[in-house]
């Protein structure tokens, strides 16, 4: 089956930078301390507050653009991305869209069949969210994490199978990590990554209808939801369904992806 299609693949690599405290407030940016113990007016959003951006994690976006091959700009902008969840209180996230402090870098990876290089089409810097933790007596929020320094890297969709993604997610992250920019520390998710994939019939000029797999945070675990991933959508068009933009997670237990809510076109 898989032999007369082509996916088509693109990531984005969330990295939290090394700094001692927030993006925009000098609370620590810590890991383990008791729920929202490490939290400000900045960051809860309180109203009134200005933010002052941190002037380390700057120097650190530039640093991983040098490392990731990048052009830097002189003049980059910041912007307010809506985000109505509670992890994140002001129900906006600064963050970089139009104009990114850098891009068109590149990466080479070692494959079985030899090097590929895959493009980088942009760095930006923005800020994480806190942690909502779903239990059945209701949602709790832990803010410790929001307004944490972030650069979001985001590949072109240059790749073709879950090997090439994982050995460009296993190449980026040894990278940041001699570099000092990120500590790569998953389990903690220091590190992780939002998969786009779609398929074509080979040879087909235009790509598929894209699915975005959220916040995984496993070498292995980006590979297997890939694989399963292609295949699902493969069966779909075989069987004359239609692929939809959607959010899926991946249910490692399970070993499929999983709804989390449709996008809209």
């Amino acid at each position: 089956m898989r032999q007369d299609w082509e996916s088509v693949i693109g990531l984005e690599i969330h990295a939290q930078l090394l700094t001692q405290s927030k993006m925009f407030c000098s609370t620590p940016n810590a890991f383990g301390a008791e729920p929202n113990s490490l939290i400000s007016p900045v960051c809860t959003g309180q109203p009134g507050t200005l933010p002052v951006i941190n002037a380390f994690a700057m120097e650190l976006g530039v640093r991983a653009a040098i490392a990731l091959n990048c052009e830097i700009h002189e003049q980059s902008l910041f912007a307010r991305k809506h985000y109505y969840y509670p992890d994140l209180p002001k129900n906006y996230q600064i963050s970089q869209y139009d104009k990114p402090f850098c891009n068109n870098g590149k990466v080479t990876i070692q494959l079985k069949s030899g090097e590929k290089e895959i493009r980088v089409h942009r760095i930006h810097f923005e800020e994480d969210a806190g942690k909502s933790v779903h239990a059945s007596h209701g949602t709790l929020v832990n803010l410790n994490r929001a307004g944490v320094p972030l650069v979001e890297i985001v590949s072109e969709p240059d790749m073709r199978t879950a090997e090439e993604a994982g050995q460009y997610l296993r190449t980026v992250h040894n990278i940041l990590r001699f570099a000092r920019v990120c500590d790569g520390n998953m389990e903690q998710g220091n590190f992780r990554c939002d998969a786009n994939i779609s398929v074509r019939k080979l040879g087909a000029p235009e790509f598929g209808t894209k699915v975005e797999l959220k916040n995984i945070n496993s070498f292995k675990f980006v590979e297997k939801a890939i694989e399963y991933e292609i295949d699902r959508q493969i069966e779909m068009i075989l069987d004359g369904k239609k692929v939809t933009q959607q959010t899926r997670s991946w249910n490692n237990a399970k070993g499929i992806t999983e709804l989390l809510r449709e996008k809209e076109v």
